[in-house]
């Protein structure tokens, strides 16, 4: 039913995918509470690409990096010419697990993949416990569903989404769906939008039900992992040392530039030394596990 949301014609509704099911989701380890935001109205080149700024911002919760509005115009304007997924047309969305596979290649081609690992995108459904689990470790899932004027009706008068039973609209729109303070909360992409009063921030609102009982909402959900999960920890203690050793050397390099001493001088020096030793010996510890 929300297939039909954004208009594609029959030979896009039968493009073959690389999704990943369920099933094969990786084990997940407990995330922070960080969470970015976005406004897709904060520019000018499109108003209709929420499936790719909802994919950007999962993206970011699970790296804890802010991506630039011109990044985000950079992987809209791909949509459009790509030859590897079906080309949208200006003007008109797209669906959501086509946006999360651009953003997943186009993330993992960058600079910050090496840093941070690359990523890739499992396919969750709503009613599964696979969701649940997904939430309780604070990963942030991507979706759609169909916007009525009961839905936002619902949601507005108190920003929390009461009611399950909403009639189906022909258009859509991709949102986040995340939990905090042991609730299941909507991220939407319209960044510091205000309640009518103007007292709060609702781009964040609640859903009292599960998500699964919304009559509006699609039955799957997208979420993003680094590739080897289970390496997080060493790769975040291995750039740590890097990091670290980085500062030592620039520490090292002012006080041997501030002392007479030649003994001291060397000493420094030797420990600098020692310093990219070690940076090297972490970037060559850092590939396998990439």
């Amino acid at each position: 039913m929300l297939e039909g949301c954004y208009g594609l014609g029959e030979d896009e509704r039968d493009y073959v995918l690389c999704d990943w099911e369920y099933d094969l989701l990786p084990k997940l380890y407990k995330k922070d509470e960080i969470r970015f935001e976005y406004n897709q109205a904060n520019q000018d080149w499109s108003t209709v690409s929420c499936t790719i700024f909802a994919a950007m911002w999962m993206l970011s919760d699970l790296i804890n990096v802010e991506r630039t509005y011109d990044q985000i115009k950079e992987v809209d304007e791909l949509s459009y010419i790509t030859e590897k997924y079906p080309k949208r047309i200006r003007g008109r969305g797209w669906r959501v697990r086509y946006a999360v596979w651009l953003v997943r290649d186009w993330y993992n081609s960058s600079e910050l993949a090496k840093q941070y690992g690359k990523i890739n995108y499992y396919k969750i459904d709503r009613s599964s416990d696979m969701f649940k689990y997904a939430l309780d470790n604070l990963y942030t899932l991507d979706t759609n569903f169909c916007p009525t004027s009961a839905y936002s009706k619902d949601y507005r008068t108190d920003w929390i989404v009461n009611w399950i039973d909403f009639w189906i609209a022909t258009n859509g729109h991709s949102v986040d769906i995340i939990k905090k303070e042991w609730k299941v909360w909507v991220k939407d992409s319209y960044k510091w939008r205000l309640t009518y009063d103007k007292s709060k921030d609702c781009n964040f609102y609640e859903i009292e039900h599960e998500l699964k009982e919304l009559t509006n909402y699609s039955d799957k959900l997208y979420i993003y992992t680094l590739v080897k999960e289970d390496n997080m920890e060493e790769i975040k203690r291995l750039n740590n040392i890097k990091s670290e050793a980085n500062n030592t050397i620039e520490a090292l390099w002012r006080l041997r530039h501030s002392v007479n001493d030649d003994e001291l001088k060397e000493e420094l020096h030797k420990t600098a030394d020692k310093c990219r030793a070690k940076i090297n010996q972490c970037n060559e510890m850092l590939k396998p596990l990439m």
